[in-house]
């Protein structure tokens, strides 16, 4: 498994044309769960090999999760709070 993901990390995904944001990590099980832009935000477990970490400006950052569904921002608003400031710096 990779160490070098994180909660919050932005990467690809083999099954998605979009950016994902990790969500989760199961250290026992070497999964990632992940958001799919194809379903309004809705998560994924993915393997190490089917993801790699990007870098995307903050605006980006931001713009994809606002892609999702509403439900989203409930669900993770100190993702989207970090981002806010962060874009605010």
């Amino acid at each position: 498994m990779n160490n070098d993901y994180q909660i919050g990390d932005f990467v690809t995904f083999i099954n998605s044309n979009y950016p994902s944001i990790i969500i989760s990590i199961d250290n026992n099980n070497n999964n990632y769960l992940i958001t799919i832009h194809e379903y309004n935000g809705d998560y994924k477990f993915a393997r190490n090999n089917e993801i790699n970490k990007i870098n995307l400006s903050i605006y980006e950052k931001l713009s994809v999760l606002a892609n999702y569904g509403n439900w989203f921002y409930e669900c993770h608003k100190n993702l989207y709070q970090e981002l806010i400031i962060e874009s605010l710096i």
